[in-house]
Order: C-alpha cells, then structure tokens, then sequence
C-alpha cells in the first residue's frame, strides 16, 4: 500500500511540474545588435535575430512592432515547432545623422515572455561624398 501510494504521488508531482512549465518560450540568440558607425544611404541595414522555440508547444509569432517609418521587420507566419528555429528581420533607412540611434522591436507572440524584445542601436554619420 505504501508502494502504491509513493507511486501516485510521484505521478501527481510529476504532472503538475509538466503543467507548470511554459508551453511557448521563444528565446532569441541575442536581444541587441550594434550596428556600429554607419552613413546616411538609401539602402537598408538589415538585422537578422535568429530564435529558437524552446517550449512545448508550437510558437505562433503574431506581430512585431514598428517602431519608425524607417524601419520595417518580418518574421515566420507559420508555427514553429518545438525546438524548431527562425528569425526575426528588422531593416533600418538611416535617413539622417545622430549621434544614438536606438530602436526597440516588440515581438507579440503565443510564447513567453509576451510581448519580447529586441533592439539595434548605433551611430549615423553623414554620407561620404
């Protein structure tokens, strides 16, 4: 009986630790990307954050965030699996000088943490002529 009883228990503490985990948690290889010192030009910046599902069920990336008109992203429409990967890709139009430029993107997902954050900083100068 007290067999039955260690076995129950131990099944009971197992299931509520299961229950108790995150079931979407994207984790991103790194939050922040300086682009050092760069010139004014037509051209995007592009910045990839690759990202990794590390939850138990499939993660869904709904929105991210728009900060400025000079800056656009994209990310996967489809669900990313569990332990499946993908990447988040953020574009900046450095149109005028500054001295700190910082952009933060906030990805609006089924996972944890929701929202979540990335961000690229960095110094425009002027375009060389």
């Amino acid at each position: 009986m007290k067999r039955l009883l260690f076995v129950f228990i131990l099944v009971l503490a197992s299931s509520l630790a299961l229950l108790a985990q995150p079931k979407q948690t994207i984790t991103f290889d790194y939050y922040e990307f300086d682009l050092g010192t760069i010139q004014v030009s037509d051209t995007p910046y592009t910045v990839k954050f690759p990202f990794k599902n590390t939850g138990l069920l499939p993660l869904q990336i709904q929105v991210v965030s728009k900060p400025c008109v000079c800056t656009t992203s994209d990310w996967p429409k489809e669900e990313i699996e569990p332990g499946g990967t993908g990447e988040i890709t953020v574009t900046y139009k450095a149109a005028a000088p500054t001295e700190k430029m910082s952009f933060g993107f906030f990805i609006y997902s089924n996972g944890i943490p929701n929202p979540t954050g990335v961000r690229i900083k960095g110094k425009v100068v002027p375009a060389k002529k």
